[in-house]
């Protein structure tokens, strides 16, 4: 396998981590089981093997594995909502600040290495705005409770997450689609 071709299968692998933690669908059975259909750990182990193709190209990604690693473990948390309640509150903020670096991080690199290797300035600009708005509406979400009193302003925090999660995953599959077309003839 070439390089080009471990470029665009970490792309694209990446894309669909996303595409799972993004996508939260879950079957509830009464108020302690939940099973998830498109569980985040999925998005993890997804995210922690693209990391792991991308890293040749881009070794600062090499250091976000054990990062999803953990953040896939914790996701499995998700299986048991009351176990939510047993969580540490210090533990939980280190979870979210790892989440939030840990996506800074990765989408940082994609863009650095969308101007590395396609040589597209533009679509390197457009991942890092991706990024920035991304990260804004994942700390407003951490934060939602701030504003809870308010339903007009966490319903409309709740569409501008979800446009901005959209986004993302548009122009995730658009720099995995410019890496294919990049690798063949």
């Amino acid at each position: 396998m070439t390089e080009q071709d471990d470029l665009f299968t970490g792309a694209r692998r990446v894309f669909w981590g996303y595409f799972f933690l993004l996508l939260d669908f879950n079957l509830n059975l009464g108020s302690d089981v939940t099973i998830p259909l498109l569980a985040n750990v999925i998005g993890w182990v997804f995210l922690w093997r693209g990391v792991d193709a991308l890293s040749s190209a881009r070794p600062s990604l090499g250091l976000l594995k054990p990062f999803c690693t953990a953040l896939g473990v914790c996701a499995l948390t998700q299986f048991v909502p009351s176990l939510d309640g047993l969580i540490p509150g210090w533990l939980s903020l280190f979870i979210s600040i790892l989440t939030l670096y840990t996506h800074f991080q990765l989408l940082t690199d994609l863009a650095a290495l969308a101007e590395e290797m396609l040589d597209d300035g533009e679509l390197a600009k457009r991942l890092r705005t991706s990024r920035t708005l991304f990260l804004l509406g994942q700390t407003a979400m951490y934060c939602y409770d701030l504003v809870l009193q308010a339903m007009g302003l966490v319903v409309l925090l709740l569409a501008v997450t979800f446009c901005v999660s959209v986004l993302l995953l548009f122009q995730l599959w658009g720099f995995s689609r410019d890496l294919e077309t990049q690798q063949s003839p």
